[in-house]
């Protein structure tokens, strides 16, 4: 009995556990650790979504072109008549592969052109005649400018449809536009001209007139639009133009004709080998050498690009 008892008091002594108390679901049920896992797997298909939209917005923004804003470039272009539809087609071609770019194209006589290049209202010329030692980089004012040929020039003999010959001679020419033969085949000549200071005048009388002057009778017309208006409608008239102006102006013109010399028609392939014997160089000029805008719309014009437009106008 007293064993009992001692171990009835041992039981009694040891410390009663406690219980702590079961929260139930509706059905009676402990509840699972399911939820948690469905919080997880929402959170999952979240992420994974913000991620997805985070993609489509990457390859949005991929697929648009970056654009770059450019500064708004402006060059002043001075050019010869004779020059003056290459000058618009060179701005006009260089434009429209940089729309950033505005080219203003002012056109005057050949020796007006260079003056105001020189008096620095012009960026850049487009001169049609350079005199001997003007070809170098010496710098502005009075001095040398610097200059790079840009293309060959042809000078047309253009005479009314009524001249009795159909064709020339620079020895022939030299006697017509010095005054010495007045009269062909019963028509009397006309010699038209171009104005003191006309690049294209200077080089005709280089190459045809060996340093005499022209006869002065001859009518002298301010441009080559005005030279072959006044041809067309003048019987026994004859005169010249730049090349670059056959193209255009000729054809439009009814009663006029373009005449071989010395046997040598001015076509593009003649002019540039040197075949036809009244052939010029037309050269791009600037105060010292071009920089900034300058200098990339002159590397243009001399390069693949300007010879493009250039060999169009003249007909290649």
């Amino acid at each position: 009995m007293r064993h009992k008892a001692c171990m009835y008091q041992v039981l009694m002594d040891e410390p009663r556990q406690t219980a702590i108390p079961v929260m139930r679901n509706g059905k009676g049920q402990a509840p699972s650790s399911r939820p948690r896992g469905r919080r997880l797997s929402g959170l999952r298909v979240v992420g994974r979504l913000t991620l997805c939209l985070f993609c489509l917005f990457l390859a949005a923004c991929a697929s648009q072109p970056l654009t770059v804003t450019r500064e708004p470039v402006a060059l002043r272009l001075v050019a010869a008549d004779s020059c003056a539809a290459l000058a618009e087609q060179l701005a006009a071609a260089y434009e429209e592969a940089r729309p950033w770019v505005t080219i203003h194209v002012e056109v005057f006589d050949n020796s007006l052109a260079e003056r105001t290049l020189r008096e620095g209202d012009a960026d850049l010329a487009l001169l049609s005649w350079l005199e001997q030692g003007q070809g170098s980089d010496e710098g502005a004012g009075g001095g040398a400018l610097w200059s790079h040929p840009l293309t060959r020039d042809g000078i047309a003999v253009v005479a009314n449809s009524r001249v009795p010959f159909t064709d020339t001679g620079v020895a022939f020419l030299q006697e017509i536009f010095r005054g010495q033969v007045q009269e062909w085949g019963g028509v009397v000549l006309t010699v038209v001209s171009r104005e003191d200071g006309s690049g294209t005048r200077a080089a005709f009388e280089s190459v045809v007139l060996g340093g005499y002057d022209v006869t002065r009778t001859a009518v002298v017309m301010p441009s080559s639009q005005a030279v072959v208006e006044h041809v067309a409608r003048t019987e026994g008239a004859i005169g010249y133009v730049s090349t670059l102006w056959v193209g255009e102006a000729v054809p439009q013109a009814q009663g006029v004709r373009v005449l071989p010399v010395d046997g040598v028609s001015p076509t593009w392939s003649a002019i540039t080998d040197g075949s036809y014997p009244l052939s010029r160089s037309l050269y791009l000029a600037a105060l010292g050498e071009p920089s900034g805008a300058g200098r990339a719309f002159a590397q243009w014009a001399v390069g693949s690009g300007g010879q493009a437009v250039a060999f169009r106008l003249g007909g290649g």
